[in-house]
């Protein structure tokens, strides 16, 4: 990178003015084709790059940004992208970028909508949000759409085509299922059953869910050497824990070969304690996210496999990506699919001590 180039070199070089380089490097418009395409020519040739700090300086304003997350106190998994989304702001606090939050309920398609009224009634530049909900996840994008706001997806990809459409930053939710499958057909004999729980509301209007569903399924339809008959099943209410014991129980009776379980959201630590009173201790058990909670148990080696979705990554790269589509004028790749870590006991500590550190890279 030339640091060196300055506007009136391009100018010279493309044989236009100073005002018409600005206005083509900042996008403001009233630039002719044939103009644009010899500052762009001279540009390249000059091997310039724009000063990020004065392209974001050079508008004087502040954008607003809007997050409309799940809220984390019934699952600990949605605290880090929120810390990922503040990592983010901290590093864009010179920039004039603001985040407002816009928690909703787990498992409440009504309160979904409601947060998505109030953020399409607010003023917003643009939206980072996880729509978990099928239905009012695209009834929602729909709006944002209609209004011209620029939005990004995380954790849930809802196929989109309009113009609004940002990115889809998060897991390949398919792959993750045919991966958790494979996780635990490795420990698995001929004849045995493995379990697929989803511990969430309305399992079938969440498209991450039904995708996981999808590929765990798929894989055992494609290795059907060992025999292994898939077990699905939904339960809700995780925190009666007197209830999900009775749910569990009757499901290990109505299927007593069952040897691996598949959690498909963070929130397997619930059942752990539960399949050891009840005597199952050798079911062979994968999740997902290193959430305090699930890593306490892969500690004890009493989880065989966390899946680990890169949920901190999920917030701060949204928001770079934001920032990059609204201030430096960088259009971001349309899926950004982070790797699945497979994480056991044996390989914890170095996620551990890798911990996250993200810098400002643009």
């Amino acid at each position: 990178m030339n640091s060196r180039i300055r506007i009136i070199d391009i100018a010279k070089k493309a044989g236009v003015s100073k005002g018409t380089v600005d206005r083509v490097i900042h996008k403001r418009g009233n630039v002719s084709p044939d103009a644009r395409e010899k500052v762009m020519a001279a540009m390249q040739e000059l091997d310039y790059q724009p000063n990020v700090i004065a392209s974001a300086l050079a508008y004087n304003r502040q954008w607003k940004i809007a997050a409309l997350l799940p809220e984390h106190q019934n699952d600990p998994f949605w605290e880090q992208p929120k810390a990922g989304i503040d990592r983010a702001i901290k590093s864009l606090r010179d920039y004039g970028v603001s985040v407002e939050k816009f928690d909703f309920r787990d498992g409440d398609e009504g309160h979904f909508q409601e947060m998505g009224q109030s953020i399409l009634a607010g003023g917003f530049d643009a939206v980072l949000v996880a729509p978990i909900f099928l239905s009012e996840g695209h009834q929602f994008l729909d709006k944002c759409a209609q209004q011209k706001i620029p939005y990004l997806q995380i954790n849930t990809y809802l196929e989109r085509n309009d113009d609004a459409f940002l990115c889809y930053i998060g897991q390949d939710s398919y792959q993750s299922g045919l991966l958790a499958a494979k996780l635990l057909n490795f420990g698995m004999s001929p004849g045995e059953q493995a379990m697929i729980l989803h511990l969430e509301q309305e399992v079938y209007n969440s498209k991450h869910l039904v995708e996981k569903e999808r590929g765990f399924e798929e894989f055992f339809q494609r290795h059907r050497q060992k025999k292994i008959e898939v077990v699905k099943s939904t339960y809700e209410d995780v925190f009666d824990k007197n209830e999900l014991r009775i749910f569990l129980e009757k499901k290990f009776k109505d299927s007593p070969n069952i040897k691996g379980l598949f959690v498909t959201t963070s929130k397997i630590f619930h059942v752990v304690d539960l399949l050891s009173e009840m005597g199952q201790q050798d079911v062979k058990l994968v999740g997902f996210d290193l959430i305090e909670e699930n890593l306490e148990h892969l500690k004890k080696d009493r989880i065989s496999f966390l899946i680990n979705q890169n949920p901190f990554k999920q917030g701060f790269l949204g928001i770079m990506n934001i920032f990059n589509h609204l201030i430096i004028k960088k259009e971001p790749a349309r899926i950004q699919y982070l790797p699945l870590d497979v994480v056991m006991l044996e390989n914890l500590p170095y996620y551990l001590e890798q911990g996250e550190e993200l810098h400002l890279v643009i």
